[in-house]
């Protein structure tokens, strides 16, 4: 058996090569701590304690091949909680903790009808509804596989949503008052410059359009979104490309919605709109 400074010494002469000082740091990090059940301060203050790690050759040998880390553990945390996350679900990004955290600062506790529209691992249904435990809240995807994944979750942390599988370029949502949505929106010519991490290993239907209309779901949610007027008024909160915010706004404005907000990640960059159609 290895002390758990053996350990992190291995996995440090393998990955620092590979993901350079910082992020194969944050990966032993996330990786011994989810392995071993140690906070990160246990990492630090117990490295000289004999641990028994044995899916220690094994995880490495997926890490030295750059599969994610959290397809490595089968879980991903967002919103403080652990969503399991596999080959048919997209792994959740702090970015769209950012959007989760705009969708409760924008609206209380009043009663909604909310769809999150390309639910995924069901991350933003289920984090919405955890905290506005009042809110009706349908998640939808087109793959049936993804949506089981959702339904895991959802069940595994206590959570209220439905699922639904349902194509939504050509199918209708029925009503509701917000409309959610992290869409796939990188162009599809982005993909060669991207991380083999992220290409080879996430569904390209959940990350790329076609550059000739890289907007297309975006189109068709408001489009949606205005049909259902009768709900008025109606809010939509999208994820967006960091290059496509002014392009946003003017589709929005196109569509008759008002209130138009861009907003901007952590990082600075341009990453969410919050829209308004009606009164």
């Amino acid at each position: 058996m290895f002390t758990l400074s053996n350990y992190q010494l291995q996995a440090q002469d393998v990955l620092v090569p590979i993901y350079g000082d910082r992020e194969a740091s944050a990966v032993i990090k996330l990786w011994f701590g989810s392995r071993l059940d140690m906070s990160p301060i246990d990492l630090i203050m117990r490295r000289e304690e004999e641990v028994s790690f044995p899916s220690f050759e094994a995880d490495l040998t997926l890490l030295k091949a750059k599969t994610p880390v959290q397809l490595v553990l089968g879980e991903a945390f967002f919103f403080d909680r652990a969503f399991v996350v596999n080959e048919h679900t997209l792994i959740p990004r702090p970015e769209t903790e950012e959007l989760v955290a705009g969708i409760l600062e924008r609206f209380s506790n009043e009663e909604l009808k909310v769809i999150d529209v390309g639910t995924g691992s069901g991350c933003i249904a289920i984090s919405l509804q955890l905290v506005r435990p009042n809110w009706s809240i349908m998640g939808i995807d087109i793959h049936r596989q993804t949506i089981d994944s959702a339904k895991a979750n959802a069940e595994k942390l206590g959570a209220n949503v439905d699922f639904k599988v349902l194509d939504v370029l050509e199918e209708a949502l029925g009503e509701f008052d917000l409309l959610v949505s992290n869409p796939p929106y990188i162009p599809q010519s982005e993909a060669q410059a991207m991380d083999s991490n992220v290409v080879d290993y996430e569904p390209d239907r959940a990350l790329f359009v076609p550059d000739s209309d890289a907007l297309l779901f975006y189109r068709r949610l408001l489009e949606l979104a205005k049909e259902n007027e009768k709900n008025s008024p109606v809010h939509v909160a999208f994820e967006i490309h960091e290059d496509f915010g002014e392009q946003m706004i003017e589709l929005c404005a196109s569509f008759g919605f008002k209130e138009v907000n861009l907003l901007q990640d952590l990082q600075g960059k341009d990453r969410m709109i919050f829209a308004q159609y009606g009164d």
